[in-house]
């Protein structure tokens, strides 16, 4: 019910209907409002919930680099800094995104950043000639984060 208000940009609802909860809510429930507030640039529901998840999970660097983004998509720049600074004070640090295919039956795994693979130099090639024949059609991939 939270992410369907959410979604619907009713934060304040979704938030107060959180309030009514007989139960707790938990860290999805919260980070689904979270996520919302990053996208609707609401910055009153999304320090609410902030505080609340960061209580909840002090551990999940997605929460803190979420929050992070929400301040600096509010241009708050030292709010953002602080809450990087808090992450990096209570010892947490992000996971680099992960995706595995398989091929041949054989899978690969593949992590951000990390160009250890033993055909590294290849794929990024394949990559880069993909991006630029999807740029010839027309498309321009968004490749950010």
């Amino acid at each position: 019910m939270v992410d369907l208000l959410a979604r619907a940009g009713l934060l304040e609802e979704a938030w107060e209907f959180i309030e009514k909860m007989p139960q707790k809510p938990d860290a999805v429930v919260l980070g689904a409002l979270l996520s919302a507030c990053r996208y609707q640039k609401n910055m009153e529901v999304g320090e609410r919930v902030m505080k609340r998840i960061l209580e909840l999970e002090p551990s999940n660097s997605g929460n803190y680099v979420i929050s992070s983004k929400i301040f600096a998509n509010s241009k708050r720049w030292e709010d953002s800094a602080r809450i990087r600074g808090l992450m990096r004070e209570r010892g947490v640090t992000k996971t680099p995104g992960c995706s595995w295919i398989e091929v041949g039956k054989q899978v690969h795994e593949f992590h951000a950043g990390d160009g250890l693979h033993l055909r590294a130099a290849e794929i990024y090639e394949m990559i880069n000639l993909l991006v630029d024949e999807m740029k010839m059609e027309g498309y321009t991939p968004l490749m950010t984060e």
